[in-house]
C-alpha cells in the first residue's frame, strides 16, 4: 500500500507533550545562592522562599498525566506551526497552592500564555519541608508544545481515486531515478546489513503470509459473508499474488540482491495492484466493507 492508504485518524488538536527535569530542580532560574544545612533564604523570615528543602514538594497525583490532560494547545499557534519550549517558574506555598506563576524563559507569546494558564490552574501540592514545617518552595517546570500535523482519515472515493490515479502511473512504468534508487539501496543496507539478510527476510515474510491465506479468508468471509465460490476465489487472488512475489524475489539471485530487488520494486507493486483490483471485481458493493474493514486497519 501506499503512504497514502495508511493515514489514521488523530485527535483535533495536537498534543502537548511534558519534559520534566530533576524534580529536586531542574531550571532553577533565580540567581544562584548559597545552601548551608538544607536552609536557603532569598528573603526575610516572614516570606522565605526556599529552592532547597529537607523534603521536596510533591504533586498529589501524576504531574505528566494533568499537564497533558489539560494544556491545549493555541488554536492560533498550530495553525501557525508555532512550537517551543516554555519555562514556568512558581511558587508552592505553605498550604500547598501554587502563586507567583511567571515566564522565566519564554517560546512564543502565545505558548507562554497557554503555560502560565495551565500552571496557575494546577490542585494544591503536598508542602515542602524543613525542620518539620511547612516552606514556601520555588520550582521551575519547561512545558514542550510540538506541532505535529493533522492527518486526516482516508474515505472510500479518495482511495478509488487513488486506486485509479496508481493504476496509470503503473501502466507508465515510470522508474526511480538513479538517485533516489541509491538512497534506497543504502537505506536497505543501513537497516539490515547485507543482501542475503533482505532476502531471506522477504522469503520468510512471503511463507508466513502464505501460511495465514486460510485463516485470513475465514475471517473475512464472516464480516464480508461470502458465499463458497467467493471462499475460493479470494483464496486463489491472495494465492497467486504472493507465489508471484516469491517467484520474483527468488528470480532475483543472491549477488547485489539488494539493488535488483529495489529494481524491482514497481513489479512488485503491480503484482499487488493486480491483487487489489481483482478483489474489487469480486467483492463489488462488499468492496467498500473490505475496504472499511481492512485497509484501513493496515
Amino acid at each position: 500500500m501506499t503512504n497514502k492508504h495508511r493515514m489514521k485518524k488523530n485527535y483535533n488538536w495536537a498534543k502537548a507533550t511534558l519534559v520534566m527535569g530533576c524534580m529536586l530542580g531542574l531550571g532553577w532560574l533565580a540567581t544562584p545562592v548559597m545552601a548551608r544545612d538544607m536552609d536557603v533564604r532569598l528573603m526575610d523570615e516572614d516570606t522565605t522562599i526556599m529552592v532547597v528543602a529537607e523534603v521536596q514538594p510533591e504533586f498529589n497525583g501524576n504531574l505528566n498525566q494533568w499537564i497533558g490532560e489539560n494544556v491545549q494547545y493555541p488554536e492560533e499557534a498550530y495553525a501557525n506551526q508555532i512550537d517551543g519550549r516554555v519555562f514556568v517558574t512558581f511558587v508552592i506555598e505553605k498550604d500547598g497552592a501554587v502563586s507567583h506563576v511567571r515566564v522565566v524563559r519564554s517560546a512564543h507569546p502565545l505558548l507562554d500564555a497557554e503555560a502560565l494558564r495551565v500552571i496557575s490552574g494546577m490542585p494544591k501540592w503536598k508542602p515542602a519541608m524543613s525542620g518539620g514545617k511547612a516552606v514556601r518552595f520555588e520550582k521551575t517546570l519547561p512545558i514542550t508544545f510540538k506541532y505535529t500535523p493533522q492527518e486526516t482519515e482516508l474515505t472510500f472515493e479518495q482511495y478509488l481515486k487513488n486506486l485509479e490515479e496508481e493504476q496509470e502511473m503503473l501502466k507508465k512504468g515510470e522508474k526511480m531515478s538513479l538517485e533516489d534508487m541509491a538512497r534506497r539501496v543504502n537505506a536497505f543496507k543501513e537497516q539490515l546489513g547485507d543482501d542475503a539478510t533482505l532476502r531471506k527476510l522477504l522469503l520468510e515474510k512471503s511463507q508466513t503470509i502464505k501460511g495465514e491465506i486460510d485463516s485470513t479468508v475465514k475471517a473475512q468471509t464472516k464480516v464480508l459473508k461470502l458465499k463458497k465460490n467467493d471462499v475460493k476465489e479470494l483464496t486463489k487472488i491472495y494465492e497467486d499474488e504472493i507465489n508471484t512475489k516469491i517467484q520474483l524475489i527468488e528470480s532475483l539471485g543472491t549477488d547485489q540482491f539488494i539493488s535488483h530487488f529495489v529494481e524491482s520494486e514497481l513489479e512488485m507493486r503491480k503484482i499487488e495492484m493486480d491483487k487489489m483490483l481483482k478483489i474489487k471485481d469480486l467483492l463489488k458493493d462488499r468492496f467498500k466493507l473490505y475496504f472499511e474493514n481492512y485497509i484501513l486497519q493496515q
